[in-house]
């Protein structure tokens, strides 16, 4: 079976670099492990994205600790996402940098999340990695991706760099207007490590809970953590 990889386009133009940088990444992978990988992308600006309601019974009651879907559910698109992020077994997040951040849209998306995070940690060993995207070198990338790692920490996920090449944090593009990117051939090679050194700790962790028959033991508790 082959290994699924989702893509998270958090760029809000049509055409980005983020997105071109993505699809250039998977379609490289693809090549280089024919009908060992299946990668999709979902571009988020297509989805109708409602904001959290912090509603603090997200995903797990707190009466009797009974997994519930998020209250928004139904009411917009994220929960089909949510869906293929389970589903999958790696993740890519792409996204410009917005003063040394990751975007809004971005921002906005993984606090829906949360809710996966309180049903016992759905996300958990899936390894996570970030193209950044950023107008000037030196631009804020590397704080860009730290910042969009710390969520998928939260929820147990396991992040990785750009592989052996340079085992940095991520993938550095460097990019203005659409299109820009492709003539930033490093960015392009650090976008391919990156996914592929998500593909490899994937098929790793695949292959483990599949020969172990293993189960993740997580479990979320609103009490832990929070007494003395």
């Amino acid at each position: 079976m082959a290994v699924r990889l989702l893509g998270l386009n958090c760029s809000p133009r049509d055409n980005s670099n983020s997105e071109t940088l993505l699809r250039a990444s998977f379609d490289r992978l693809k090549e280089k492990c024919p009908g060992d990988v299946e990668c999709s992308i979902i571009n988020l600006r297509e989805v109708h994205i409602e904001a959290c309601r912090y509603c603090e019974v997200c995903g797990k009651s707190k009466k009797d600790g009974k997994l519930r879907p998020c209250v928004q559910a139904g009411k917009d698109g994220v929960q089909e996402v949510l869906d293929r992020m389970v589903a999958a077994d790696g993740l890519v997040v792409a996204t410009p940098v917005y003063f040394g951040l990751p975007s809004d849209l971005f921002s906005k998306f993984i606090m829906r999340t949360r809710v996966l995070r309180h049903q016992d940690f759905r996300l958990a060993n899936r390894p996570v990695g970030v193209m950044a995207i950023a107008a000037r070198r030196s631009g804020g990338a590397e704080t860009t991706i730290i910042s969009t790692w710390l969520p998928f920490v939260r929820n147990g996920c396991l992040v990785v760099g750009n592989g052996d090449a340079t085992c940095q944090f991520g993938a550095y593009g460097w990019a203005g207007k659409r299109g820009h990117i492709l003539s930033d051939e490093w960015g392009m090679e650090q976008g391919f490590q990156v996914a592929d050194r998500v593909y490899n700790v994937a098929k790793l962790v695949r292959t483990g809970i599949d020969t172990l028959d293993y189960a993740s033991p997580m479990q979320f508790s609103y009490e832990s953590g929070t007494r003395p």
